[in-house]
């Protein structure tokens, strides 16, 4: 299995992760959990502690692309500061949103782009776009209804036209944001 495609199933996995502790946590406890999971992340950005935190660099360098090993684990740092964000000023139900485009449409947008993408708008493809949009929209229809294409279309032009500020962690508060219209 090449990276990207492990990169991406472990992306859309992972990230789901975040709807447990979303619903079974009190929001204190959730908000406790989150600023954790970021003190953890910013760590092995800065590579602190790196001895004692071996076999977390091992799995992150397993699914971590080549250009990032200077800063390991910087996408999910940029992730879990918007999923803080989301679920600080969101209900829960729509940071579930949030994080469930993020999971979904970044996941597979990032795998049909890159496998299928031969339409280029700027560094993404016309194809992975469209998987966002179709797979998100499939995924949040049974519970938004006719909304799931409001939610998928903004994601979508989010994830495409995200240049300044990383996609992992805009989507998670469009998706909140937009859930909650």
């Amino acid at each position: 299995m090449n990276i990207e495609l492990r990169r991406k199933l472990f992306h859309i996995f992972s990230i789901l992760l975040w709807l447990l502790p979303l619903f079974l946590l009190p929001k204190p406890l959730l908000l406790l959990l989150c600023l954790l999971v970021i003190l953890l992340n910013l760590s092995l950005v800065f590579k602190l502690c790196k001895d004692r935190l071996k076999p977390i660099y091992s799995l992150i360098y397993y699914f971590e692309r080549e250009k990032n090993l200077e800063k390991p684990s910087i996408q999910a740092l940029w992730l879990n500061l918007g999923v803080f964000l989301s679920f600080l000023f969101f209900p829960k139900e729509c940071s579930a949103v949030g994080v469930v485009i993020t999971a979904v449409g970044d996941g597979f947008a990032g795998i049909v782009g890159y496998h299928f993408g031969k339409t280029k708008i700027g560094n993404k493809s016309l194809e992975g776009a469209l998987a966002f949009f179709v797979s998100t929209s499939l995924v949040l229809f049974p519970f938004l209804g006719s909304k799931a294409f409001l939610v998928a279309l903004a994601g979508t032009l989010a994830e495409l036209f995200s240049k300044r500020v990383d996609d992992n962690f805009l989507l998670p508060l469009v998706g909140s944001l937009v859930a909650c219209l």
